[in-house]
């Protein structure tokens, strides 16, 4: 694309490429802010729209997002499991951890990617850590992505569930004070996958409950939650732990997002002030 022929900001037109989130409900999602900011940095000639699309129109949907040649889609929940069936081809990660939270229409085929297990690892490398053994809170979705990136890098991944014998992809260990002291003791990263970072009136007594004390001192403790200073990191950082909280994820596996549909390398800063601006602006 030639200089002159580059679209402004904000500017839509016939050769626009369409790019979507999907999701129910998907108002409070903010990859329309990151990614607009991407292809407008990079001069993409592309838009990103919400969705909202409950469960039963989904297949319609990304049906539809295929068949006018779509740039990509980000899933989120509650689909992400029926985007991995509707694909064509998956990625090794998205095959692994069992969801799909990228779409790449790439012909008449719909290629499945999971950004969530590297966008995570990509936060992380960012701000130095490179756990060895990690304790990860939960075995969701997030959590099993989450533990994929990081054996990826060779670490090795304690998973603490509230119902251990329902936890399918990996072996859990049961949520009480004597295990979670343990795993804490051996971990140089605590990660939690879990709903306490969202608020709620038992945040407070699920944090006090949680032997922070027992972390090494250089260890770090993150949180996928990216809208709101959560109780958990408040804590870590007051016992002098360094934090990091859901937005690198967000914006990292937005780029990785970006960089599947477009083939160019994310300006990560510009989505990272993106993503700021929105937060702020709410």
């Amino acid at each position: 694309m030639t200089e002159g022929s580059r679209p402004r900001a904000g500017m839509i037109r016939g050769t626009t490429r369409i790019a979507a989130v999907i999701g129910w409900p998907v108002e409070h999602s903010r990859s329309p802010a990151i990614l607009n900011a991407a292809f407008a940095a990079t001069h993409t000639d592309a838009v990103l729209v919400p969705i909202n699309t409950p469960a039963e129109s989904f297949v319609t949907v990304i049906r539809g997002l295929a068949a006018m040649r779509a740039l990509g889609a980000s899933v989120t929940i509650p689909h992400k499991l029926a985007a991995l069936a509707a694909c064509d081809e998956l990625s090794p990660a998205a095959r692994e951890i069992g969801s799909v939270n990228c779409l790449h229409f790439v012909d008449d085929r719909i290629s499945g990617h999971n950004t969530d297990a590297d966008g995570f690892v990509d936060g992380l490398r960012a701000t130095g850590c490179t756990p060895a053994r990690a304790t990860l809170l939960g075995a969701g979705g997030a959590a099993r992505a989450v533990a994929y990136g990081l054996q990826a890098l060779g670490c090795e991944v304690t998973v603490i569930a509230r119902r251990p014998e329902a936890v399918d992809w990996t072996r859990a260990i049961a949520w009480s004070d004597a295990e979670l002291r343990a795993a804490f003791a051996r971990s140089d990263l605590l990660v939690d996958a879990t709903p306490i970072g969202l608020g709620g009136a038992d945040e407070v007594a699920l944090v006090d409950a949680l032997p922070l004390a027992a972390l090494p001192p250089a260890a770090t403790v993150a949180t996928l939650v990216y809208h709101r200073a959560t109780l958990l990191a408040e804590c870590a950082r007051a016992r002098g732990y360094s934090t990091l909280d859901g937005r690198a994820m967000l914006v990292h596996q937005g780029a990785r997002a970006f960089s599947i549909w477009t083939g160019q390398p994310a300006p990560i800063d510009v989505m990272t002030r993106a993503l700021d601006e929105s937060i702020r602006g709410t």
